[in-house]
C-alpha cells in the first residue's frame, strides 16, 4: 500500500476512533436499544457480492440509529478458525496458537453462517476445513475436514489465503489451500464433488518435494504459490473460480466437470440481459467481455474497465454497467455504460476521479436504481449516483467520522461505513459507522459499533483488500474475530435491528 494512503487511514482512524482496552465488556444484553426475540433468517448473503451480485441487502430491515448500542448474540460454539494473517510488518504475532488461518469472508445462507479455512499440520501440509455455523445460536450445525489436502499457506502481512466461498443451488463451493475444488450439500455438510483448480494441486506438491517437513506451522510455504484472493462465483448454473496462474475456470455445479476456461483475474458479476443472465468477465488488461456462462462464449469485448486489483470493481443492475473506467492506474472516474448482447455503451462518468487506484478498489453498491461509491484517493468520501444519467445524490464525506478507505456496506435501511480493519490486530479498532437513513443529505448517526468491544477478542483480515469482511443478514452481521489470550478464533453475532415503534 502506498505510503500516503496507510498515512491518511492511520490519521483518519486515530482521529475518529476511540480507542476500546480489554478490561471494556460487552454491550449489555438488556439494552432498550434491540429487538430481544429469536433470530430468524428469510435473506441470504451467499456469496462475497451479496444475494444478487450487487452487494446490497435487499431486506431493508430498520437498523439502530446508534450501532453502539448493538447486542452480543453469540459467539460461535466452533473456536477454532484463526487469524487472516500470522503477523505484521512489524514482526508482530498473532498470539500463542495462531495455527488455523485463510482470510476468508463468511457468507449466510438458509440459516447457517459458512467459513472456509484451513488448519496446518507442520510447516508443509494443512487440512482443509469448510464450516456451518447455525446463525441464531452459534451452535455447530457441520464440520467438513478434507484431512492433508491443503498446504499451509499462513499470511504475514499481506494476504495469501482468502478465496471466499459460495452457496447455490442448496451447495457451498470453495476452494482449498491446494487448488482442490470442493462440492457440499448446504444442509448437511456431504460431500458431493471435488475438482481441480488448473494443474495447482499437482504444481503445489512439485514445488514442495524438496522442502524439509519441520513439525511447526509459523511461517508455511505460501511463498511458493499463487496468491489466491478471489471470490467464487455461481453465474447461470456454473461456477466460476479464478488464480492468478490458472485464470477463469468454469465448472458444472452438479457434477464438478470443466467446461471451459480463460484469463483474468478478477471475480466476475451476473448481467441480465433480455432476461437472459450472462456473466461480466474481466481481464488483466480491462478488456469487459460478456460471457454465455454454459460455453464460455465471448458475445463481445470492451475496453472499458480500469485494470482490476484482487477485489471486483464493477456491477451489472437494470441493464447497466457500473465500473472503474480505464482512464489511468490513479485516476479512474465511475462510468456507467448501456448493456446489450452486442455491446457496452456509455451513458455517463462521473467528474470525480479517484475510484479506486492500483493497489485497492474501493466498495461499490447498487439498489433501487441508486449506485453508491467510495472515492479513496486522498478523499475518504462516499457518493451516490442516480443510475441512469449520473445526477449526484450524495457526497458525502468521511474525513471527520472514520478512516473508511472507500469502503462501506448497503446493510438493512443504512449505509454503514467500516474503518481500516487492516490493522486491528495491532490493538486499532475496526468501526461500523451507519449514517442516515435514505439516500440524501446523509449524517453520522451515534456512535460506531467495534466489534473489540468483547474485550479478548480482536478481529482479523489481511493487509490492503481488507478481508474476512462480516456477513449481513435480516438485521444482524456476523463478524470473525480472534481471543488475543489464546489465539483461537470465533464467529461473532451482533444485532444491529432498531427497536419497532410503539
Amino acid at each position: 500500500m502506498p505510503k500516503n494512503i496507510t498515512l491518511n487511514l492511520l490519521a483518519g482512524l486515530l482521529a475518529g476512533a476511540s480507542m476500546l482496552t480489554a478490561a471494556e465488556t460487552p454491550p449489555s444484553s438488556t439494552s432498550t436499544n434491540t429487538v430481544m426475540d429469536t433470530p430468524k433468517f428469510t435473506h441470504d448473503w451467499p456469496g462475497y457480492n451479496g444475494p444478487d451480485g450487487t452487494y446490497a441487502d435487499q431486506s431493508k430491515v430498520p437498523l439502530l440509529d446508534d450501532l453502539s448500542q448493538a447486542k452480543l448474540v453469540w459467539t460461535s460454539e466452533h473456536a477454532d478458525l484463526g487469524f487472516g494473517k500470522t503477523t505484521s510488518g512489524g514482526g508482530h504475532h498473532y498470539g500463542p496458537k495462531a495455527h488455523p488461518s485463510g482470510s476468508c469472508d463468511l457468507i449466510v445462507a438458509s440459516g447457517l453462517v459458512i467459513a472456509g479455512y484451513f488448519n496446518p499440520k507442520n510447516n508443509v501440509v494443512a487440512d482443509d476445513i469448510i464450516l456451518a455455523v447455525d446463525a441464531a445460536t452459534g451452535k455447530t450445525k457441520w464440520k467438513q475436514v478434507y484431512a492433508g489436502q491443503g498446504y499451509n499457506r499462513t499470511a504475514r502481512k499481506h494476504v495469501q489465503y482468502a478465496p471466499t466461498p459460495t452457496v447455490a443451488d442448496g451447495k457451498v463451493f470453495h476452494l482449498g489451500s491446494g487448488g482442490k475444488i470442493y462440492c457440499i450439500e448446504l444442509a448437511t455438510g456431504k460431500p458431493l464433488w471435488e475438482g481441480n483448480m488448473g494443474g495447482a494441486p499437482e504444481r503445489y506438491k512439485a514445488a514442495t518435494a524438496n522442502t524439509v517437513v519441520k513439525d511447526e506451522v509459523k511461517d508455511g510455504v505460501s511463498g511458493l504459490m499463487a496468491r489466491y484472493a478471489t471470490p467464487l462465483t455461481v453465474i447461470g448454473g456454473v461456477l466460476m473460480v479464478i488464480t492468478p496462474d490458472d485464470g477463469f475456470r468454469a465448472f458444472d455445479t452438479a457434477t464438478g466437470k470443466e467446461l471451459w476456461k480463460m484469463g483474468g483475474q478478477a471475480a466476475p458479476c451476473p448481467a441480465k440481459i433480455n432476461g437472459i443472465t450472462y456473466a461480466l468477465c474481466c481481464d488483466n488488461n480491462g478488456d469487459m467481455r460478456l460471457v454465455e456462462p454454459k460455453t464460455g462464449k465471448v458475445l463481445w469485448t470492451e475496453k472499458v474497465a480500469r485494470p482490476p486489483s484482487h477485489a471486483p470493481s464493477f456491477i451489472a443492475a437494470d441493464g447497466r454497467l457500473f465500473v472503474h473506467s480505464n482512464e489511468g492506474k490513479e485516476n479512474p472516474r465511475l462510468a456507467a455504460f448501456a448493456l446489450s448482447e452486442t455491446g457496452a455503451k456509455l451513458i455517463w462518468k462521473s467528474k470525480d476521479e479517484g475510484f479506486g487506484d492500483g493497489n485497492l478498489s474501493p466498495s461499490m453498491a447498487y439498489r433501487d436504481g441508486v449506485i453508491y461509491a467510495g472515492v479513496l484517493k486522498g478523499k475518504n468520501r462516499l457518493m451516490a449516483f442516480k443510475g441512469e444519467d449520473g445526477t449526484v445524490l450524495s457526497d458525502f464525506d468521511a474525513t471527520k467520522t472514520i478512516s473508511m478507505a472507500g469502503f462501506f456496506y448497503l446493510w438493512g435501511d443504512r449505509l454503514v461505513l467500516e474503518g481500516n480493519h487492516s490493522h486491528e490486530s495491532l490493538g486499532q479498532a475496526c468501526l461500523y459507522q451507519a449514517l442516515t437513513p435514505g439516500v440524501k443529505d446523509l449524517k453520522v448517526s451515534g456512535k460506531p459499533l467495534a466489534p473489540r468491544t468483547f474485550g479478548k477478542y480482536a478481529g482479523i483480515s489481511g493487509y490492503g483488500e481488507l478481508w474476512c469482511r462480516p456477513a449481513f443478514a435480516n438485521g444482524y452481521i456476523f463478524n470473525r474475530a480472534v481471543n488475543k489470550e489464546t489465539g483461537e478464533g470465533a464467529i461473532l453475532c451482533w444485532d444491529l435491528r432498531a427497536q419497532p415503534a410503539k
